[in-house]
């Protein structure tokens, strides 16, 4: 095996150590999530100090240790300014890549998921910032091994028509004749269901403007925020951000 080798990574979270130090957590195509360490990079005149910044898409050479690898070069691919220059963007690019920071494992190759941030990162630094992040954290879900089943009853399994209940216990929606089986149902709104099925099937190429009530928008971020937050056990950094800082 080859002690050095090549990335193409989106930068997912940044730690600082030592005066000049930092770890960085890589979302990599060919080998899901690593951690690696870059010496110096926080230096002004280091040649990684530019690359090595949350949100940005790079190619990287890492040198392998024997616990932690060495990140020795790194380049920009695509670098979305606006992301850190404006305090919304920052907070909901934030959200999305904590959600899938915190719900993913090392090193374990996931080219979906790869792919999910690359597409998300233009919307986030051009479209509604708040309505890419819940898309990007909907269609994660559905990758991550613990999807919830948002148009079907995961009781009998039938089409959920008009309002309904949903339960996050059950692992999704409950028609109307299986509620009684259900544990810890909440009211699940026809509205809330379209939204979800509009996420779920949204295409990043397309440029079409997406259009959502507030009142949709405020019920599927705090769904998304209550879910992840009981899957991890712990609460999301990023929502402390987006309670203090994001308008409302």
């Amino acid at each position: 095996m080859t002690d050095t080798y090549t990335v193409e990574a989106v930068v997912l979270r940044t730690d600082d150590f030592g005066d000049a130090n930092r770890v960085v957590t890589l979302f990599t195509r060919q080998f899901g999530k690593i951690e690696a360490n870059a010496y110096g990079c926080r230096r002004a005149r280091s040649p990684l100090s530019g690359a090595l910044q949350m949100f940005n898409h790079i190619s990287a050479t890492l040198t392998r240790g024997s616990k932690v690898d060495t990140i020795r070069e790194a380049d920009i691919v695509n670098f979305h300014d606006a992301l850190t220059a404006d305090l919304d963007r920052l907070a909901y690019a934030s959200l999305l890549f904590e959600i899938v920071n915190r719900m993913t494992f090392p090193h374990q190759a996931e080219p979906e998921i790869f792919r999910l941030l690359t597409d998300a990162l233009p919307a986030l630094n051009r479209r509604n910032p708040q309505i890419a992040a819940l898309i990007g954290a909907c269609q994660f879900m559905e990758h991550s091994g613990v999807q919830l089943s948002f148009s079907r009853c995961v009781h009998c399994g039938r089409d959920i028509d008009g309002d309904a209940a949903i339960s996050l216990l059950d692992g999704g929606a409950v028609c109307n004749n299986c509620i009684d089986a259900a544990q810890d149902v909440e009211p699940y709104p026809a509205a809330l269901r379209t939204t979800f099925e509009t996420m779920l099937a949204f295409d990043w190429q397309d440029a079409t403007q997406l259009t959502f009530s507030r009142r949709q928008i405020i019920a599927a971020e705090k769904f998304f925020i209550d879910y992840v937050q009981g899957v991890i056990g712990a609460e999301l950094k990023s929502v402390h951000f987006i309670r203090e800082f994001v308008a409302r």
